[in-house]
């Protein structure tokens, strides 16, 4: 079985400024399974009236992950994907996160896919937060994707060109520096904390198993690859393709999608972790 899943931070929830329409056109382009959405600001309104619209022109069944911050998560997943529960907390991170447990046919533990969106203050406390993600990731058996706006530096990327950079997001992502003509230099603790969890980025899997470094482009405005999906060591072989999606200004981020062949999954690591 051939899983699509992709994810797209959607900038300030996307409706409120008719930006949802062409949203939704791309991700219908681009046949996803599971689609993963952050910044859905707005999308709890009394009538919930956004949530309905994504249900009807995604044709999918959509999940909303409670923020305390109001930038909630979204997860939507095609009808016929046998969903067996939905969980989101909005107080271990300051966006929340949401995530679905799948019984996918063939597998025998539920497949974790988390949609998430780390805080783009600190990355100090950002990979804080994405230890709770890694734990949920792993909560079954170890079967866990997690996909969304990780606003940090991913590990053996290139150094972006910190000048054209935004000082704020050049300051929250950098190491600090002892002197002012000492070089920016990336901090990556977000991505060495998902690397010591075991967790596989998918885009630089791939990169490297491929030799090619355009897997590895920049995501966001801040030039840097920020939107990511990492999935659980036995999902590793598992992962056959990666791409970005132009948002063609419907979003200030791409989209990402990565698909995974449930055949390829790595069963003698999966196992009862809790």
């Amino acid at each position: 079985m051939l899983l699509r899943i992709m994810s797209w931070n959607v900038l300030h929830g996307a409706h409120r400024e008719g930006r949802w329409p062409r949203l939704a056109e791309i991700i219908r382009a681009n046949e996803p399974s599971i689609v993963l959405l952050q910044e859905c600001r707005g999308w709890l309104e009394r009538d919930m009236s956004q949530v309905i619209a994504a249900e009807n022109d995604l044709g999918m069944r959509v999940w909303v992950g409670f923020s305390a911050s109001g930038g909630h998560t979204v997860l939507a997943h095609r009808r016929d994907l046998p969903v067996m529960a939905f969980e989101s907390n909005p107080y271990t991170l300051l966006h929340g996160y949401g995530a679905g447990r799948f019984a996918i046919p063939g597998l025998p533990v539920p497949l974790v896919v988390i949609s998430a969106h780390l805080t783009p203050y600190s990355v100090d406390a950002a990979a804080a937060e994405v230890r709770t993600l890694v734990a949920r990731a792993y909560r079954y058996d170890g079967l866990g994707v997690i996909g969304g706006d990780l606003n940090s530096c991913p590990v053996g990327d290139p150094e972006p060109p910190w000048a054209e950079v935004q000082p704020y997001n050049r300051m929250i992502r950098c190491l600090p520096r002892e002197t002012p003509d000492e070089p920016w230099r990336a901090n990556t603790i977000v991505g060495r904390t998902l690397t010591d969890g075991q967790m596989i980025d998918v885009a630089a899997h791939l990169a490297d198993l491929r030799g090619d470094v355009s897997l590895r482009a920049a995501t966001g405005r801040g030039r840097v690859r920020v939107d990511r999906f990492h999935v659980t060591a036995a999902l590793r072989d598992a992962v056959v393709d990666y791409w970005r999606v132009d948002p063609d200004g419907a979003s200030d981020h791409w989209g990402i999608v990565t698909v995974l062949d449930t055949d390829r999954v790595d069963l003698s690591q999966v196992r009862a972790y809790t």
